[in-house]
């Protein structure tokens, strides 16, 4: 079996762990899904921009979208009270949610 390099659900995500502690090293859910979140985010991302150009972050519970330069160019809320819970109850419905996001704060470059 191939290692999951990014989950994108919670099926994934626990082989995630399961292969991390296989590897010996140590697996925290909460900080794999946040880093889920922002890694298929920047693949969203630089899927519409045809490149690297844009970084995401999350910060204080918003996904913040920077240019190339550093400056914040927009920023996502989640569907529900956090990304993670998202992420737990219904990812695809979360890559919609970004994708759509990511796409209009891509387009306004």
């Amino acid at each position: 079996m191939a290692f999951i390099q990014i989950p994108h659900d919670m099926t994934e995500l626990r082989i995630m762990m399961e292969q991390l502690k296989e590897m010996g090293r140590e697996a925290n859910e909460d900080q794999l899904i946040e880093q889920a979140v922002v890694d298929n985010a920047q693949q969203l991302l630089d899927e519409a921009l045809d490149g690297h150009y844009f970084t995401c972050k999350l910060e204080d519970g918003k996904l913040v979208v920077y240019d190339v330069i550093n400056l914040p160019t927009g920023s996502i809320e989640p569907l529900g009270k956090n990304f993670k819970e998202d992420f737990i109850t219904d990812a695809d419905n979360l890559w919609i949610h970004l994708s759509s996001n990511l796409n209009r704060i891509a387009g306004g470059r």
